[in-house]
């Protein structure tokens, strides 16, 4: 593994170490429903697409909201959205916190909020944001099925 990519991937396995253990009174879903919300922002901040790919729901029955912008799948938002502004992006910086799992059978659902500073060839950016996510269990794994981020600029970052 080079050093460039072990800068990368390091980050995500942290993240995801760190969400392992239960907080008092919630559930063993709620602990997975809060390791996917957190391996999301976790693997785009390492481009890992594969890790993605294993954490949304296959076809278009997706949907993912950002600001204005609509993706019908997840396939269309990583391949027509994610992927080329990942590709563009320096210094990128993305976590996701202070989940709040709900879980209803095997419907769920969670707010959040992220920070994401990264530079881009338009310049440095810097967004503190709320999130929610919907799930379904499917084959016995959360998977998310509805991605809706929003979040003003920070002063700072322009």
């Amino acid at each position: 593994m080079t050093r460039s990519t072990l800068r990368l991937v390091a980050p995500a396995a942290l993240a995801l170490a760190l969400v392992g253990l239960p907080l008092e009174g919630q559930t063993a879903d709620e602990v997975a429903i809060e390791r996917v919300v957190v391996a999301l922002a976790a693997f785009s901040q390492a481009g890992d697409f594969a890790g993605l790919d294993t954490l949304y729901a296959p076809g278009r029955a997706v949907h993912i909201i950002e600001g204005a912008g609509v993706n019908h799948g997840w396939a269309d938002y990583r391949d027509h959205h994610l992927k080329p502004e990942i590709a563009e992006f320096e210094n990128f910086r993305y976590r996701y916190f202070d989940v709040e799992p709900q879980v209803r059978g095997d419907v769920a659902w969670a707010s959040f909020r992220y920070d994401l500073a990264v530079d881009t060839p338009r310049g440095h950016v810097e967004v503190d944001g709320r999130s929610t996510t919907i799930l379904e269990r499917r084959d016995g794994r959360w998977l998310v099925v509805h991605l809706h981020t929003s979040g003003p600029r920070k002063p700072d970052g322009g």
